[in-house]
């Protein structure tokens, strides 16, 4: 099997988190505090991960929203939590605090407790708890009922119950799954929904996971538990236990869960497919427009001027990343929006598609550093002319894609491009036509372009009713290690695979 580079083998972690003795900043009632997070990463911009739930009249929450992060060892990644109180007239700063996700995952069973600063005032403590996740291809699809539960609402109400579901990682609950409440039911059934194995029980079938049934009050306000089990995969599927007794932390039942439906699920995931033969097809284009500027001044991105420009350094790093995807190394190259006057090549006139190579029928070179020169030596034999369209590589390379369509090979397409694209109408037409088609496009942002045309057209494709299969990833090209522009470039090569596969 070739050895490549398959992002869904890299770890991924799930953080939970608590928070305990917040000040109150309420003086009739309690306050309702939600966490926002913030992560950076060497140098990189900070940015919002998104925010919590809130939390009502809770000074010690725990808060059920949960966040997924790539865990990447050799780097510095920094997370900064801000918790605020809710209320009427917006919110008020309750504290904050900041760590690293690698001094999470090291401590012991990967749970810390953070000092949480209110303008350099103690403000109580956050609880961390950081849970590696790995990529799962069995799933299951189940749908529970109740049977009997008691009633917590005394003779004016019925209890309005839901579920939740918790994994066990290092003796700590980590709640993963929450259902629906059905109101005023004490024999309700919940929708059918579906989870992974490894998110329940990482993947092990005789591991215990824990579900909880509770009565939901006003606005999510002091839910009360009702009663709550463990079970295994194992007992369910494999001893086809279908009822499970609500047992009171304090003991004595008060009601039963019942599974009504429940099927396995698998899916092949991206290294499924590589064992099975997928290969594949490398290409790059770059964009040779007027926009790029003048090859003689120093300024331009392909000037021949500087030892090594812009659009030297993006496709070389680009080729180191992208070899570890063709066992003999091997890259098609070609231009986009030029004058070429290449050995071989006769036809010396504005091209909106030629190989850099010269010849049509042998456009490839073999390894990263044949690219980087075969780039650098006919730099000076093009002459950078007009605007940049795209339409003729895209259909060149659907045309190749349509070719393998029932082959075990799938295209691996870059376009190295300043952002200015004039036909910007007939490449998004074009992308919709093929989105079925074996290949995923990934397009690098080269210069100072805001690139604002790209993107809103990539998140008109990622936003279609009905959606369509998303094919193509966005990527500002930036000089950093080679790991952070390899996560950045490859990150949806296999959820494109997938889902042209299935």
């Amino acid at each position: 099997m070739q050895q490549i580079y398959n992002p869904d083998e890299r770890l991924n972690v799930e953080l939970f988190l608590a928070a305990r003795e917040l000040p109150n900043l309420e003086f009739l009632s309690k306050s309702d505090p939600y966490l926002e997070l913030y992560y950076s990463l060497q140098g990189e911009p900070e940015i919002c991960l998104g925010k919590t739930e809130t939390a009502q009249c809770n000074l010690d929450p725990n808060w059920e929203k949960s966040f997924k992060i790539e865990y990447l060892p050799n780097l510095i990644q920094i997370l900064r939590f801000q918790i605020f109180d809710e209320n009427r007239l917006g919110r008020e700063f309750m504290g904050e605090a900041q760590i690293t996700i690698k001094d999470i995952t090291q401590s012991k069973n990967s749970l810390i407790s953070l000092p949480i600063k209110r303008f350099d005032k103690n403000a109580g403590q956050l609880l961390c708890k950081a849970v590696l996740m790995k990529q799962s291809n069995h799933f299951v699809s189940w749908q529970f009922c109740g049977l009997n539960i008691k009633n917590m609402d005394g003779i004016f109400g019925k209890s309005d119950p839901f579920l939740k579901f918790y994994l066990n990682s290092d003796n700590v609950w980590c709640q993963i799954h929450q259902t629906e409440y059905i109101k005023n039911n004490l024999n309700p059934t919940w929708q059918e929904f579906e989870i992974s194995l490894q998110r329940l029980c990482f993947n092990d079938e005789n591991k215990k996971f824990k579900i909880e049934c509770l009565d939901r009050h006003e606005k999510g306000k002091n839910n009360q538990l009702i009663g709550a089990f463990e079970t295994t995969i194992d007992e369910i599927f494999n001893k086809n236990k279908a009822e499970f007794s609500l047992v009171q932390p304090k003991g004595g039942q008060v009601g039963t869960i019942k599974i009504l439906n429940k099927k396995r699920i698998f899916r092949a995931n991206f290294d499924d497919y590589i064992k099975q033969g997928t290969t594949f097809n490398l290409i790059i284009g770059i964009d040779y427009s007027t926009h790029n500027g003048v090859p003689s001044f120093p300024d331009s991105l392909h000037s021949y001027i500087e030892s090594n420009n812009k659009y030297g350094k993006a496709v070389k790093d680009v080729a180191q990343i992208l070899e570890k995807y063709n066992m003999k190394k091997l890259f098609a190259l070609y231009g986009i929006g030029a004058e070429p006057h290449l050995t071989n090549y006769t036809l010396n006139t504005y091209q909106t598609l030629f190989p850099l190579t010269g010849d049509f029928q042998k456009p490839q070179v073999e390894g990263y550093q044949e690219v980087a020169n075969l780039y650098k030596n006919t730099l000076k034999q093009i002459v950078v002319k007009g605007d940049f369209q795209i339409e003729d590589y895209i259909k060149y390379i659907q045309t190749i894609a349509e070719h393998n369509a029932g082959k075990l090979i799938y295209t691996i397409c870059v376009i190295l491009t300043q952002g200015k694209i004039t036909d910007i109408k007939i490449f998004y037409d074009l992308l919709i036509k093929g989105c079925k088609l074996p290949y995923s496009l990934i397009l690098i942002g080269m210069g100072k372009n805001d690139f604002t045309e790209v993107k809103n057209m990539i998140n008109i494709l990622q936003n279609q009713n009905p959606p369509i299969r998303n094919n193509i990833t966005f990527y500002e090209y930036k000089e950093q290690p080679i790991e952070m522009l390899q996560k950045h470039l490859l990150n949806d090569i296999p959820q494109h695979l997938v889902s042209y596969k299935q």
